[in-house]
């Protein structure tokens, strides 16, 4: 999960003059900058160059966002398809049993439910009669 960006107004007098003089005084930092930004730091004021500053710490965060979404959404890729053939060869019979029932029972569930959004379908375009209610025989209490 990505920081919320810190407010220009968030960082002390210290912390934007200390940028600001790396910024100024750096000449690899400056011209880091200046190829990411594109534009040129000379005539540069101050508040500028602290604004360049926040903008390529703010890239910086969503790109580590990025990569880290990657990396997850790999990790999960990698999970499906080491669960395609379940139960795993090397679990336990025991445990490999209880994945079984329990796959069985989710395609019985799923099936069920496809059943039943089938019969909904046919329901709303008026393809099939409603059941009628089921009677109980019996005696009625008096």
């Amino acid at each position: 999960m990505t920081r919320k960006p810190k407010p220009a107004q968030g960082y002390s007098p210290e912390e934007f003059d200390t940028v600001v003089t790396m910024i100024q005084r750096d000449s690899a930092l400056r011209a880091d900058i200046e190829t990411i930004t594109g534009q040129k730091l000379d005539g540069r004021t101050p508040r500028e160059l602290f604004d360049l500053f926040r903008a390529i710490d703010q890239a910086a965060d969503v790109q580590a966002a990025v990569v880290r979404y990657g990396r997850a959404r790999q990790a999960v890729r990698q999970t499906r398809i080491e669960l395609q053939d379940l139960p795993p060869a090397d679990m336990p019979p025991s445990q490999a049993a209880y994945v079984q029932g329990l796959q069985e029972r989710l395609d019985a569930e799923k099936a069920a439910n496809q059943q039943l959004r089938a019969a909904n379908a046919a329901l709303r375009a008026g393809t099939v009669h409603p059941i009628p209610a089921r009677t109980i025989k019996g005696e009625v209490a008096s």
